[in-house]
This record gives C-alpha cells, sequence and structure tokens, in this order.
C-alpha cells in the first residue's frame, strides 16, 4: 500500500492506494473525505477521472478541485 499526501480541503491529508498485482486492479481510499473507489488495470483514463470528479465534486468544494485531485490520483495510480 502507498501513502500520498496532498491537500485537500485546505490541509495536508494522507490518501492511501492499494494495487493488487495478481488480479489487476486498484483500491484507493481518502479517509478524510469518506471517500473511496475501485477500478482495474483496463479501465479508461477519461472514464475514470469523470467518474471520480463527479463523486468528488460536492465533497472537496468544487468542481476544478475535484478534478484535479482525480488527475492526481490516476497519476499515482499509474507511477506504482
Amino acid at each position: 500500500m502507498k501513502i500520498r499526501k496532498t491537500t485537500i480541503l485546505n490541509k495536508q491529508e494522507d490518501l492511501y492506494i492499494y494495487e493488487n498485482k495478481k488480479d489487476d486492479y486498484f483500491v484507493v481510499a481518502v479517509p478524510v473525505l469518506e471517500w473511496s473507489t475501485y477500478f482495474t488495470y483496463d479501465d479508461p483514463k477519461d472514464e475514470l477521472v469523470s467518474r471520480w470528479s463527479e463523486s468528488l465534486n460536492e465533497k472537496v468544494g468544487g468542481e476544478e478541485q475535484a478534478i484535479e485531485l482525480a488527475l492526481k490520483i490516476f497519476g499515482w495510480t499509474r507511477e506504482m
């Protein structure tokens, strides 16, 4: 499991990323937002970022911040 620090709601917060290489999937959790997601290696970037930003929009206080966080999550999962 990887832990990344990012600014959420103007505070440094932890974001947790679990990768299961055997079954080709990720689980990402942001405890401070009470938000998590599950996705596979094959899920397309545009679909994931759209889905995540939509679900994060209300939690982070705006569309721009939600898209930024969704893109960070996608980037972090691809660097693992």
